[in-house]
């Protein structure tokens, strides 16, 4: 059954900011998904980092992933000039690293990785062990998106001896822990590969 929209409701699309603007943020902080650290060299190869949550596979073949990067961070010019970055998907007692790479920072501003666990992806850039998993990647596309850029990646490998257990959930602006399985059941396509080896 489509509900109605009230009357006396609006239901004018969103058109950006203004008096839309904190809706449709906080209808979207409701969304909660996995914390990534973005990791790239700048230019003269300082360490950058950035806490993402705007994070998500696209394809399986080729391997590619997207991460969204608000245009006037510290951190977006620097995806133009890179040869490849790392997203480090956090584990829950990686709440430190998060807040870190999520402070207010300035171009040329360098970050500290040395409070954690590191080592060096393919193209020189770190990444943080603590975490669940990591994968690095090759610039594929850079996608203009309104006020934020799409970077689009190629992994070129899965870093391997990461340490992280649970990972670390951001949703309605806050960092929490995964709750209790509320369905444990197997996916279809598991179960639709399991009838055909029966």
């Amino acid at each position: 059954m489509v509900e109605k929209v009230p009357a006396g409701v609006s239901a004018v699309p969103y058109r950006g900011r203004g008096e839309r603007a904190p809706e449709f943020r906080d209808a979207m902080a409701r969304l909660g998904g996995g914390v990534a650290v973005l990791s790239v060299l700048d230019p003269v190869g300082r360490d950058c980092g950035l806490t993402v949550t705007a994070v998500s596979s696209v394809s399986l073949e080729p391997a590619l992933v997207l991460v969204c990067v608000k245009k006037d961070g510290f951190i977006h010019d620097a995806l133009f000039v890179a040869d490849g970055w790392s997203l480090t998907f956090l584990a829950v007692g990686q709440v430190d690293a998060a807040h870190y790479f999520s402070r207010s920072r300035y171009p040329g501003d360098r970050d500290d990785f040395s409070t954690w666990d590191y080592r060096r992806a393919h193209a020189g850039e770190p990444v943080l062990t603590g975490g669940v998993a990591a994968v690095e990647c090759e610039p594929h596309e850079l996608v203009d998106a309104g006020d934020h850029t799409i970077a689009l990646g190629r992994v070129v490998r899965v870093t391997p001896g990461m340490t992280g257990s649970a990972p670390l959930l951001h949703v309605d602006r806050a960092y929490i822990a995964p709750g209790p399985i509320v369905d444990g059941t197997t996916d279809a396509s598991d179960a639709s590969e399991q009838s055909r080896s029966a």
